[in-house]
């Protein structure tokens, strides 16, 4: 295969994998009967291990209007709490409860569970090499991400 070809081969997987997610994240929410918004900033608040309702419209891309009814959605779900921050008492943070994973483990476990066996299949090199291409790839993506909320809004 010729480098062109390789590329566009190793494009249209990247196209197909962000399908896949995506596709495997609107049946998560669908199962547990919330929309694809809460599903994601519920992700984002997990992965931060919390974060103010400021950063996570931030993260989000949401106003903070917006990510105030997230909040209450995902506390009504009991998969989300606000707490107070431990640093200053006067603010409010965002944490995922032990619920989240009790309903999600059943829902992503096995999906865990068989990519470890692609990652066995790979050498420590290989994991690393891969890891430092995603961290680069999601610097890159999160920066014209900006460019593009940054753009004037148009109306097709």
């Amino acid at each position: 295969m010729s480098r062109e070809e390789l590329e566009a081969a190793f494009g249209n997987a990247v196209r197909a994998y962000q399908t896949g997610v995506d596709n495997f994240d609107q049946a998560i929410a669908d199962h547990v009967g919330v929309n694809r918004t809460d599903a994601r900033c519920i992700d984002l608040i997990d992965q931060a291990g919390g974060m103010t309702a400021g950063e996570l419209a931030r993260a989000a891309g949401l106003t903070t209007g917006a990510v105030t009814a997230v909040i209450d959605r995902l506390e009504k779900a009991g998969i989300a709490q606000r707490v107070a921050d431990p640093s200053d008492r006067r603010r409010v943070r965002i944490e995922a409860t032990p619920k989240l994973w009790e309903v999600s483990e059943p829902l992503l476990g096995p999906l865990l569970e068989e990519s470890q066996a692609i990652i066995d299949d790979l050498s420590d090199s290989e994991i690393t090499r891969f890891t430092e291409f995603m961290n680069r790839v999601i610097e890159l993506q999160a920066r014209h991400t900006e460019r593009v909320r940054a753009l004037p809004k148009r109306s097709y």
